[in-house]
């Protein structure tokens, strides 16, 4: 599946699969924290920046690596500047436990009686919202003038876009 994926339209057209893919497993399609915590431990201490296409084998490893189970809640804390597989662990470990802390927030305001439609700060509560948003966010960056120095938002896929694409996925609607 990660053969056609070369360019930031390739990647997109996989997050859309892979949205409907974990749509039609409703109950059954793994938790976000739990598929962002596969992805930290399967990242390597050391290698080169991802580019599209080991971003998107990245993101199929974690998707098809057996469960790890759900994160312990934490905020997510930051700002996160990304310069490795590490670094980027490190994200991914902080973005489960700010996610399953979003799931808790959340559970407490319904069983309270009260509207959690906001405050909780994921936009997403499933893997397949989360990969829509994202999904979504790459679209909304598609074709915008390169920020200061000349470096794009989301090209190169370097360790530090991959962070920024994760970070802006988490709250795009």
């Amino acid at each position: 599946m990660t053969d056609n994926v070369e360019t930031v339209e390739d990647f997109c057209a996989l997050l859309r699969c892979l949205s409907l893919r974990l749509d039609d497993l409703g109950a059954a399609a793994p938790e976000i924290d739990d598929v962002l915590l596969r992805w930290a431990g399967s990242l390597p201490d050391q290698g080169p920046q991802p580019g599209w296409p080991g971003l998107a084998e990245q993101l199929l490893g974690a998707l098809e690596a057996p469960s790890v189970g759900l994160a312990e809640p934490a905020p997510l804390g930051g700002p996160w500047s990304v310069a490795s597989p590490g670094e980027l662990r490190t994200l991914l470990v902080a973005l489960a436990a700010d996610f399953a802390r979003n799931r808790a927030w959340t559970a407490d305001r319904l069983a309270q009686g009260l509207w959690a439609g906001d405050g909780g700060g994921w936009a997403s509560g499933s893997m397949s919202q989360f990969l829509e948003s994202w999904q979504a966010w790459l679209g909304s960056m598609l074709g915008r003038t390169p920020v200061s120095g000349g470096v794009s938002p989301i090209e190169p896929v370097t360790w530090d876009s991959v962070a920024r694409q994760l970070q802006a996925a988490r709250v795009y609607e």
